[in-house]
């Protein structure tokens, strides 16, 4: 029977998490998370848009709940304060040499989220009779963190290392598109068939189609 795994915030204090500064291992695994993406439009122009036209990918947050105890029911827990104390360290301790708040890796089974930390909301919901807190909801949100390179890769249009979603125009052809996103055409056959294309020859204006990566189709 193979161990329970912890949740762990990795914390470093450079964007290609080389140099790591800290950790915070949770002792009770979350309740919840979750991710959220945004994806942007631009509204109608004229009366004959129907519909909003795609304008580009916005941000990506992570959020997650947990709970810190010390009542004694968990073996090994430090006090409220401590572990509220270590998480302040190792998600919000300013790197000095930097001159940025850490950059931070969530682990926990196939979970594996980059990102800094955006918000985090405390809230006691237990005390000793002498006021000291035993036990605290945590809630954090993450923002992804998207290194020069792949946010270059994105605003460059044409990247074949990216996914692209095209729609048809008249006068449009399969192995036009594949030129202008992957600088060849020879890999007409692959996009008809990851869009479940039948020919290529004519394409229908407003079909809506699929470029991967390469490597995707490699």
């Amino acid at each position: 029977m193979s161990a329970l795994k912890k949740l762990e915030i990795i914390s470093y204090t450079d964007c290609k998490f080389s140099t790591e500064q800290g950790r915070f291992s949770m002792l009770v695994n979350p309740v919840e998370y979750s991710e959220n993406s945004e994806i942007k439009y631009n509204n109608p122009h004229s009366v004959g848009e129907k519909s909003p036209t795609f304008k580009g990918f916005g941000g990506k947050d992570f959020s997650m709940k947990f709970y810190l105890d010390n009542t004694g029911a968990i073996r090994g827990s430090n006090s409220i304060d401590d572990s509220i104390k270590k998480l302040e360290t190792v998600s919000e301790k300013y790197v000095g040499k930097t001159h940025e708040t850490p950059f931070l890796k969530v682990v926990w089974g196939t979970l594996n989220f980059k990102g800094r930390l955006k918000k985090k909301d405390v809230k006691y919901t237990m005390f000793s009779a002498d006021g000291e807190p035993l036990r605290a909801e945590v809630n954090l949100l993450i923002s992804l963190y998207i290194d020069v390179e792949t946010d270059e890769k994105e605003k460059n249009s044409s990247s074949p290392d990216l996914s692209h979603l095209f729609t048809v125009k008249s006068g449009d052809t399969l192995p036009q598109l594949c030129k202008e996103v992957y600088g060849s055409i020879g890999y007409v056959t692959d996009v008809a068939r990851i869009n479940g294309l039948s020919g290529f020859r004519h394409l229908i204006p407003g079909t809506k189609l699929l470029f991967p990566p390469l490597s995707d189709k490699k």
